[in-house]
């Protein structure tokens, strides 16, 4: 098989419906202090990312995908990363490039992402160079999330960089769109199960949600490669104009508190692990009085830790979500999705 080439070639058609125009058309525009601010703040680094550069980021990969890796409207990219500040770009950019965005725990064994690839009919892998050992083998193209020191590789951050932003609109693509019946997220778990969520029903997901607005920022330790972390941190809080700080996963959840503190957060969508620790007694020093927001997922509280949670922050509003429902694997052929074989698996070129 030839390697694939990446092609130098901003936006999906307005009003198409599908998950990607109603994100990009909800984020704030160009050429306004809005725009300019940060969607994304990386907790560890203190880098950021604005709105305006996470709408050129999606649109310009998009347009890589498209035009330069041959991606088809139903095709399956299969997203192994822990959260950083290109991964919401990954995700907003398979969507408007029409692609269904599959997802699995970076920390999986190699056999559970060989199966998370095979069961969502994946085309393409984009994972960070630590799990490059664990696709090996299994036939579908490798793309790097970040640039790597390797000629011969390419990465998304590379597409994104390079991809003109412009060149889907160009080719007026609206009726390659996805309709809202289309299926637009797979969320591939460890017991081969998928939970499955089509535009319409990210959409919704999306409206419903009762995210906060703007001039709002949330703290978020929920893993974006999960059934709710991408509807909620990767597209929901950015459409809702809000700054989200992306705290690593690996941290002690007590140091939440503190980066409540350090980035004034007013809200925060985390594990229940963190939300417990927010409630600790060893938190009640100041550090969350901004805090007027906590979102619990993928399960709710125990009782007696949500009793404890309204005792020790109660003028805290607690949302709990519940847990994903797991449906049954969506075949391939049901995504439109065209699997790209080959002996081995390679990066893409």
């Amino acid at each position: 098989m030839e390697p694939l080439q990446p092609a130098h070639h901003e936006h999906p058609p307005a009003g198409a419906g599908d998950a990607a125009a109603f994100v990009l058309s909800c984020l704030p525009q160009p050429d306004t202090a809005a725009g300019d601010a940060a969607a994304f703040v990386d907790a560890a680094t203190g880098g950021s990312l604005s709105f305006v550069a996470l709408r050129r980021a999606a649109l310009s990969l998009a347009s890589g995908l498209r035009l330069g890796l041959g991606l088809q409207r139903g095709d399956a990219v299969l997203i192994l990363s822990p959260n950083s500040l290109l991964l919401p770009q990954i995700v907003l950019g398979v969507l408007a490039a029409g692609g269904v965005v599959a997802t699995a725990d970076p920390d999986a064994t190699a056999a559970e992402i060989a199966a998370a690839a095979h069961s969502s009919g994946a085309v393409i892998i984009v994972a960070t160079q630590e799990v490059v050992s664990k696709v090996a083998g299994i036939g579908v193209p490798l793309l790097l999330t970040s640039r790597s020191l390797d000629p011969r590789t390419l990465s998304a951050e590379e597409l994104i960089d390079g991809s003109d932003p412009t060149a889907l609109a160009d080719l007026k693509v609206a009726a390659e769109r996805p309709r809202p019946s289309d299926v637009a997220f797979v969320a591939c778990s460890s017991a081969s199960r998928t939970v499955a969520m089509t535009h319409a029903e990210l959409v919704a997901a999306l409206t419903e949600a009762g995210l906060p607005g703007e001039d709002r920022v949330c703290l978020a330790s929920l893993p974006i490669c999960s059934a709710h972390g991408l509807p909620l941190v990767a597209l929901g809080l950015p459409a809702a104009g809000v700054t989200t700080v992306l705290m690593s996963l690996s941290s002690d959840p007590r140091a939440a508190s503190e980066a409540v503190a350090a980035h004034i957060a007013t809200d925060v969508v985390a594990t229940p692990e963190v939300a417990v620790a927010l409630a600790a007694p060893i938190a009640q020093d100041g550090k969350l009085s901004m805090l007027r927001r906590v979102t619990v997922a993928p399960v709710p509280l125990a009782p007696e830790a949500r009793q404890d949670f309204h005792r020790r922050l109660p003028w805290v509003e607690l949302m709990e979500t519940e847990p994903a429902s797991e449906q049954v694997q969506v075949a391939h052929a049901e995504m439109g999705a065209r699997v790209l074989t080959q002996p081995d698996a390679a990066v893409i070129q």
